[in-house]
């Protein structure tokens, strides 16, 4: 049974084994670093994941830690929403853990945090990423053309939101209503 669980301070050698692996970070953002250290682990259990806006959540099947899902939540205009990432050891892919993790994630952002939106970024070649968001019923909204940088290459961003079930797409204010 998958389970959304407070990070502790015994996961961080599990952290490293999943974690240190350049296919596990070659598509997440360039503060989940590699190699992994278990220093880089400690810290993360002791600190980063309690980090100001955040909330990260170790993906849990049946008393494993397989991975990691958060939510880091916005400020100001934008403080209705939440930006989600995830990821999962290498060995957890393609079992549709991080499409059930994600799901529950976002049934707490809606439910428990009442956002209104959710929303993703993703690089280009990150496809498998991509399917797991549409299965959760995200919708792509646009793409960023060579957006980012990592490891000295540019990228395109496609980036993906989900709305709470309630919100209506259409109802936004316009420009003649200001």
């Amino acid at each position: 049974m998958l389970t959304l669980r407070d990070y502790r301070d015994d996961d961080a050698a599990r952290l490293v084994q999943l974690a240190n692996n350049p296919k596990v970070s070659r598509f997440l953002i360039d503060t989940f670093p590699y190699p992994y250290a278990i220093e880089d682990a400690e810290w993360w259990v002791r600190e980063g994941c309690l980090g100001l806006g955040m909330i990260t959540k170790v993906i849990d099947v049946d008393g494993t830690f397989v991975g990691s899902v958060g939510l880091t939540l916005q400020t100001g205009w934008r403080s209705h929403t939440a930006e989600v990432g995830y990821w999962l050891g290498e060995a957890y892919w393609g079992q549709g853990l991080a499409t059930l993790a994600l799901q529950r994630m976002c049934e707490q952002a809606f439910a428990e945090m009442r956002l209104r939106k959710v929303y993703a970024p993703v690089l280009a070649p990150n496809i498998a990423s991509m399917r797991v968001l549409q299965k959760c019923g995200f919708t792509k909204v646009g793409v960023m053309v060579d957006d980012v940088v990592k490891q000295g290459r540019f990228f395109d961003v496609h980036h993906f939101e989900r709305c709470h079930p309630s919100v209506d797409r259409h109802s936004t204010a316009t420009d003649a209503e200001y």
